[in-house]
């Protein structure tokens, strides 16, 4: 049996969006919250893909239970 590994991403933009559509492709990875700045942006970014948290605030996907790893897609700076 296959365990699936539950993802936390951080940033909704450009490079979380290329993250989210390679992360779809992949058995056993789920993404079950969302992080960035912009709360509205982050929702419906969340709704295209199915992901029920959303949040602006890392530390509120950190304190979830079913968050095995964390994907950062931030700008550099």
């Amino acid at each position: 049996m296959t365990q699936t590994i539950k993802v936390a991403l951080a940033g909704a933009g450009a490079f979380g969006i290329k993250h989210l559509d390679g992360i779809k492709n992949i058995d056993g990875v789920e993404v079950v919250s969302l992080i960035s700045r912009d709360l509205d942006k982050t929702r419906e970014v969340a709704a295209r893909y199915g992901i029920g948290h959303v949040t602006t605030e890392l530390a509120d996907s950190l304190a979830r239970s079913d968050v095995d790893a964390v994907i950062l897609c931030t700008p550099t700076q």
